[in-house]
């Protein structure tokens, strides 16, 4: 008899163990794919920007233990600068923005381009070069284009000009330093955007 009672009781044990571990991978799987809402980039950003509120927008992810890494929807992003060059469809991670202000090296300018002088497959977030070009009048040696700018990011392009006056609207960022450059060369000739790829 008692060697009956210590098999059942072996048995209840058994059988209680087993549903503890099911109940505690269960609790693990729960939690390993606990979605939650973090920074996402909505377009690309060059590196020495301000972030922007139109820069990120807010996706649930399960990330697990990772998610230290990253910034979550319950803080702000917006104001910091971004130490690289970040692009779309990113998580924002903590170590690629910063709230030190001395390396904000990019800042955006709004250009008014024809629309033949920027290659119509050019899109937001490509990174081109700016050439000034001066046309030939009157019968004059055409001058050679000028390199004013490199490393160029666009950050928004403004198509509906072209139905009227052919004018194109880009806003691009670009390093501080080559500002008065763009705007110089921007008050005579024409500037020319040149994709980096075809």
């Amino acid at each position: 008899m008692p060697t009956k009672k210590n098999s059942s009781t072996r048995l209840i044990l058994s059988i209680a163990l087993c549903g503890a571990a099911l109940i505690a991978s269960y609790a693990m799987s729960l939690a390993a794919n606990h979605s939650e809402k973090f920074w996402v980039l909505a377009h690309p950003i060059a590196a020495g920007t301000q972030v922007e509120s139109g820069d990120v927008i807010t996706e649930s992810v399960a990330l697990g233990q990772a998610s230290s890494h990253y910034i979550s929807a319950q803080e702000n992003p917006i104001g910091s600068i971004t130490r690289r060059q970040l692009q779309v469809g990113e998580l924002l991670e903590r170590s690629s923005i910063s709230n030190d202000a001395s390396i904000l090296t990019h800042q955006q300018v709004s250009l008014s381009l024809r629309s033949v002088d920027i290659p119509a497959a050019t899109e937001v977030g490509e990174v081109v070069t700016i050439f000034q070009v001066h046309d030939a009048k009157n019968g004059e040696n055409p001058e050679p284009a000028h390199h004013i700018a490199s490393g160029v990011a666009i950050t928004s392009i403004d198509r509906k000009g072209t139905n009227f006056g052919g004018e194109v609207a880009v806003t691009v960022s670009i390093d501080r330093e080559l500002i008065p450059d763009v705007l110089d060369a921007s008050t005579s000739g024409r500037l020319v955007i040149v994709r980096a790829h075809g």
